[in-house]
């Protein structure tokens, strides 16, 4: 079973301050029918800046029009 929807980037940040990518749906449900509970999340490299990490995301919006998740049987 294949889901696709629509989800942007949105940078969150650790305890510590260390910036991280985040799917976030565009419909603010973070369960859609197929997908499994929670959240995707990308690391950065280390020493990543908030601003450098709002470009990423900025860029990945810009260049990626949805996500998809493919279950395995």
């Amino acid at each position: 079973m294949t889901v696709r929807a629509e989800y942007r980037f949105t940078v969150k940040a650790y305890a510590d301050g260390t910036p991280w990518l985040m799917l976030e749906p565009m419909n603010g449900v973070l369960q859609g029918e197929g997908l499994p509970s929670g959240f995707f999340g990308f690391d950065l490299p280390k020493g990543t800046s908030g601003a450098k990490a709002e470009e990423i995301a900025n860029y990945l919006d810009q260049h990626l029009s949805s996500f998809t998740f493919t279950r395995s049987p």
